[in-house]
């Protein structure tokens, strides 16, 4: 990784050339001052759209800091005096990697305004080729200046932001990876951030995760139905599906929130919104108008060894998604990999077998998103 240290003098120097002149001040600074670090708030990526890609941050700097510039600059002592302060340095990680610096300027719209370097405002750094729009990035700031002799010294660190900062999931290690794509793409509901997700998932909270889907596949918000037609839930999310047309109720009146999912029925809520996106006309009442453009819509893949397990109403879906390299099977036999669409034994139906689990829906929707959007 390219570190792109700029000369420390040159800012300060910089920095004197472009200070106001301002009111005496009276008060000499003392070690302490000099010592005290600026505050950093509103970390964020900006991307030109044309490669060049930089960071921006506000910084507010102490009264006791901006008294110490003031009295330096006022009794002429020059950069390279004790204790002088001439420049904010920046130090960020990118994606973990190793720390790097950098000056910060004041963004050049601000120039034309006021042709001076106030010492609180926004800062952007140069640019950075290993930053991303999504990159995690850690960062702080000090001010920088000189001794009586020249030499370089440094106020302590700023307090250290974190941008796009990895989920602590409670999630299998397997699924942590593509759960880190979910996080950056945007796809884990408010309701699911901080949950165990090893658990198994509800219909309510599949219809968030849907509902980010859909946005993700459209570039559009979805917004609550104004009606709420259900007695059972008030959630935005699911009214946020209804809405879209990419769920209803178990009646007119009921949602059903808290029902637990399987295999057969994630996969085909999730095909739904597919659907909604790229067949015009769509809805779910005149689905089954659909099915000859739909089956056209993909190659057949080897069937489950426990396809005639699979629900009728299920199976285009779960092919749909086996297709295209969504979903997958749980195991694997001498007949072909088995599909677990649901619970059929009383043995099964006890254990629990073949339900949704939280972290399986989130990657079908990284893969949804990354493989059809």
């Amino acid at each position: 990784m390219k570190k792109r240290i700029l000369s420390a003098l040159l800012i300060l120097m910089m920095a004197l050339s472009l200070l106001p002149a301002t009111a005496l001040a009276a008060t000499a600074p003392t070690e302490a001052d000099l010592k005290t670090p600026p505050t950093i708030s509103n970390l964020e990526i900006h991307d030109d759209g044309e490669g060049f890609v930089w960071l921006e941050v506000t910084v507010y700097t102490p009264e006791n800091v901006l008294n110490a510039i003031d009295y330096y600059e006022n009794h002429e002592l020059g950069y390279n005096q004790a204790g002088y302060i001439g420049g904010i340095e920046l130090q960020f990680s990118i994606d973990g990697g190793e720390w790097q610096s950098d000056s910060l300027a004041l963004a050049w719209r601000y120039y034309e305004d006021t042709e001076e370097v106030p010492w609180n405002g926004i800062y952007e750094t140069g640019y950075a080729d290993e930053l991303h729009v999504d990159s995690e990035v850690k960062a702080h700031a000090r001010y920088t200046g000189a001794d009586a002799d020249g030499n370089l010294r440094y106020s302590d660190w700023s307090n250290m932001l974190t941008l796009n900062e990895p989920m602590d999931f409670q999630a299998h290690n397997w699924a942590k990876p593509e759960l880190t794509e979910a996080d950056k793409l945007g796809l884990i509901p408010d309701c699911l951030k901080d949950a165990d997700l090893t658990d198994n998932i509800t219909r309510a909270e599949f219809a968030a995760v849907s509902v980010k889907v859909f946005e993700a596949l459209t570039g559009t918000k979805a917004e609550p139905a104004a009606v709420n037609p259900f007695t059972d839930t008030s959630d935005a999310e699911v009214l946020k599906a209804l809405n879209v047309g990419i769920t209803d109720g178990v009646s007119d009146t009921a949602f059903a929130p808290d029902t637990l999912l399987n295999r057969e029925q994630m996969a085909t809520m999730l095909t739904r919104v597919y659907k909604k996106v790229v067949l015009s006309g769509w809805t779910l009442g005149t689905d089954g108008e659909y099915n000859e453009q739909f089956r056209g819509m993909f190659t057949m893949p080897a069937l489950f060894a426990d396809d005639g397990n699979i629900s009728s109403w299920a199976k285009d879906s779960v092919y749909f998604m086996a297709a295209n390299g969504i979903i997958e099977g749980i195991d694997e036999t001498d007949a072909g990999a088995v599909f677990g669409p649901k619970a059929v034994t009383e043995a099964e139906k006890a254990v629990g077998y073949a339900q949704a689990t939280r972290e399986q829906a989130l990657l079908l929707a990284v893969r949804t998103v990354k493989n059809l959007g």
